[in-house]
């Protein structure tokens, strides 16, 4: 078995790039978040549950720099999302087509939400589209059309500790 070493001082955006956070646990949980955007590329998912964030980094074909800043996302090159002391970020992923629009769509896990109780915990799942994302998505305002939430039962359900593509459990491309 042949073992390769990467020296990750040498990332230079061809051959792969850093993602810097400002704190807050960033790369807590990491996962491809598949092609959000619809632009071809798969992007990636990174949660920061210490500062109740997730970011989505859009891919491209180059062009990387060697160091992405994740406070630098401006909606055109990816997004934040937020919660609101809920260690929202703790666990993330691709949600697939939850929606059925044609656009992969994403998870993010909050635990330490309380919707039903003390950290019965929710899950974001939040749709993808073409264009028009803001620099940041706020986590209260899913309403139906932009995303959902689903909220653990009773107080310490820890709802959202993992979370996964579930696949297309109902033979439907559209999840509900």
């Amino acid at each position: 078995m042949t073992t390769t070493v990467i020296n990750l001082s040498s990332l230079d955006g061809t051959n792969g790039f850093r993602l810097d956070g400002e704190g807050g646990r960033s790369g807590r949980s990491v996962s491809s978040a598949g092609d959000v955007n619809g632009d071809g590329f798969d992007d990636v998912i990174i949660g920061a549950p210490g500062a109740n964030s997730s970011y989505v980094v859009f891919g491209k074909a180059f062009g990387f720099d060697a160091t992405l800043d994740l406070s630098s996302l401006g909606g055109s090159n990816g997004f934040r999302m937020g919660g609101g002391g809920d260690s929202s970020g703790g666990s993330v992923s691709t949600a697939g087509g939850v929606n059925g629009d044609g656009f992969d769509d994403v998870i993010v896990g909050a635990i330490g939400a309380d919707p039903n109780g003390r950290d019965s915990g929710s899950s974001y799942a939040v749709f993808g589209k073409a264009s028009g994302f803001d620099a940041a998505v706020d986590l209260s305002s899913l309403n139906g059309s932009n995303g959902f939430r689903l909220d653990g039962e009773a107080r310490l359900d820890f709802s959202g500790r993992s979370v996964s593509n579930a696949g297309d459990v109902n033979g439907m491309v559209l999840m509900i």
